[in-house]
């Protein structure tokens, strides 16, 4: 059996485990403590980031994006990579917003403001981070264009890398009322049983996904932390 080497509270792994489930993919979860990881990390990965995912043969493959097209590949089922160039890079394109502008943004609010009351926050930094944060949810609106999905017909990566920073927008005092598809795109990513596996208290042993990853009943909401 292969195994996930993650953290609890980290959006990459979030996204990692949600696939795995909407794939319906066994695994063993290795659960790693940020202050103290496995002594084998660094041996898995040059990083030393996580996540890691460790094949039934017992070679690493480390970054989440990674991880998802490799399992993808090869789990039995319906890929949700599209199969179509163009379209798999719009995926692609749709993980790098999320990536390298989305969640950089958040990351840095939440240092910015954690465990600090409103009147203590750098509000300069604050406008700044929020004007980001906003730009990018407009720009998937536009992405989405009044489909359901960002991508095609149906679910993909994409759709899954933002089921983690759409949740967390609140706590920073942010919003989903200028972009209705985007929120009604949230409303049903957190119905998911898919994310909802993801969302639960991540655990050490062996992993079974949920019997359906289609939609499931009330979600439940964890905070989940940036890295």
């Amino acid at each position: 059996m292969a195994t996930l080497f993650h953290f609890a509270d980290c959006p990459f792994c979030f996204r990692v485990r949600a696939f795995l489930a909407e794939r319906e993919v066994d695994y063993a979860s290795n659960l790693c403590d940020r202050e103290a990881p496995p002594p084998e990390l660094h041996a898995l990965t040059p990083l030393g980031k996580l996540p890691v995912w460790v094949t039934d043969k017992g070679r690493p493959i480390f970054g989440s994006r990674t991880i998802t097209r490799f399992v993808d590949a090869l789990a039995p089922g319906p890929a949700l990579m599209p199969a179509d160039p163009l379209q798999a890079a719009r995926v692609a394109m749709a993980e790098d917003l999320v990536d390298e502008a989305l969640l950089p943004a958040l990351i840095r609010l939440d240092r910015e403001i954690a465990g600090k009351t409103s009147d203590q926050w750098n509000l300069k930094a604050y406008r700044a981070e929020t004007a980001v944060i906003g730009k990018m949810l407009d720009l998937f609106e536009q992405l989405l264009g009044g489909r359901p999905w960002l991508v095609g017909d149906g679910l993909t990566p994409a759709d899954l890398a933002l089921a983690q920073p759409l949740t967390i927008l609140e706590r920073y005092g942010l919003d989903l009322s200028g972009q209705p598809g985007l929120a009604d795109l949230a409303e049903r990513l957190a119905k998911r049983s898919s994310v909802l596996a993801a969302r639960r208290p991540a655990r050490a042993g062996h992993h079974r996904p949920p019997a359906s990853p289609g939609m499931a009943g009330i979600p439940t909401a964890t905070p989940v932390e940036a890295p």
